[in-house]
């Protein structure tokens, strides 16, 4: 269950860094004629054209989604170019994919603490960085802007027509702004700068989501791909919030949501605002309620760990058609082939994970 952390009084500057198809880049990068054509990844599992692990921009277009199977990809765009991830040992091997991440990382980790989410997202707390450039080099002291920052999307600001860039700009360079906002200023100039060194020595592109907390800050970076980044001043959460349905909200998207969704006849996180912190405690307990009045006001002190490699992996396996699992038999079976194997090559792994399933007599 999610656990409850109140935010420190000091202001904080958090970016969540997501690149863009990832998959997709690392492999457009070892084939570059594939760059600007619909691409897509499949799973080693061949199946009905192996299933779409990611999909590039340039083939969404087509509606290409990565629920799809590769055959049915190539309905929707004849054109696309599917790669298959890389094999080991009869199993899908990402190395090729977390080396390219590590790249990544090694580079935003020169600005401030960095938490590995997983192969494609990084945490980063740029708060002692941003509170530095704002005593030595703040922004309204700036004679050149980079462009990449002027393209910064800042929520709650008018950003439409020919005004869009002098919006931002003016936004950024604000003497009069209170401190919080001049740090994000502070922070989205570090994170375009690192966007750019990111492109310049991997050749991949990011996107960005600069905010006071890490909650913000990963519901901003999805908001405008690809290779951009968002602003999430305090004046904007409760409109952020306000429309945010509930499963889109991390943490919320399981058997929480639906309950939270069903129990309190809600659709949006900022309808949680209309209950008090007691009532969202008596329904869920004291934690849980708590977790849930702050959520609704973007409340979270989750700090941002100092992690290097990814904290999970995610690892799954379908069996379709002749291969799906019909009997106990079967799994039983599957799952002694598995305890083998981490038995062999990961030993306090299967010393962690031993089931009882998994017993050589049965």
């Amino acid at each position: 269950m999610p656990v409850a952390r109140p935010e420190s009084s000091d202001a904080r500057v958090i970016a969540h860094v997501d690149m863009d198809c990832f998959y997709v880049q690392v492999e457009q990068r070892k084939q570059p004629a594939l760059r600007g054509v619909p691409t897509a990844v499949v799973q080693y599992n061949a199946w009905k054209g192996g299933g779409l692990i990611a999909v590039g921009y340039e083939a969404r277009k087509f509606g290409v989604k990565r629920s799809m199977r590769g055959d049915e990809a190539k309905k929707a765009c004849p054109e696309i170019h599917l790669v298959q991830v890389p094999v080991a040992r009869g199993k899908a091997d990402l190395n090729i994919y977390r080396n390219a991440g590590s790249e990544v990382v090694s580079i935003l980790s020169r600005r401030g603490r960095c938490e590995r989410a997983s192969i494609d997202e990084v945490y980063l707390d740029l708060t002692d960085a941003a509170e530095t450039m704002l005593s030595e080099n703040p922004p309204e002291t700036l004679e050149a802007i980079d462009e990449e920052a002027l393209k910064s999307h800042v929520l709650g600001l008018n950003q439409s027509g020919n005004e869009k860039v002098m919006n931002v700009r003016e936004w950024l360079c604000r003497s009069d702004a209170d401190h919080r906002d001049k740090l994000l200023a502070c922070g989205a100039f570090i994170v375009a700068a690192l966007r750019i060194q990111v492109l310049k020595e991997t050749e991949f592109t990011c996107s960005a989501g600069i905010a006071h907390n890490k909650m913000l800050a990963k519901l901003a970076s999805g908001m405008n791909k690809p290779a951009q980044q968002t602003i999430v001043p305090s004046s904007a959460v409760k409109e952020l919030l306000a429309s945010l349905p509930i499963k889109k909200m991390k943490q919320l998207g399981g058997k929480l949501g639906s309950s939270v969704q069903n129990d309190l006849h809600v659709h949006s996180v900022g309808d949680l605002l209309q209950f008090s912190e007691e009532k969202l405690q008596g329904h869920y307990g004291v934690n849980t309620g708590t977790w849930l009045w702050n959520v609704a006001r973007g409340i979270s002190g989750d700090e941002v760990e100092g992690r290097l490699l990814p904290k999970s992996h995610g690892c799954g396996k379908t069996f379709p058609g002749p291969q799906a699992l019909k009997t106990i038999a079967s799994v039983r079976f599957l799952l002694l082939i598995m305890s083998l194997h981490y038995r062999l090559f990961f030993p306090p792994v299967y010393m962690y994970c031993q089931c009882p399933f998994m017993d050589t007599n049965s």
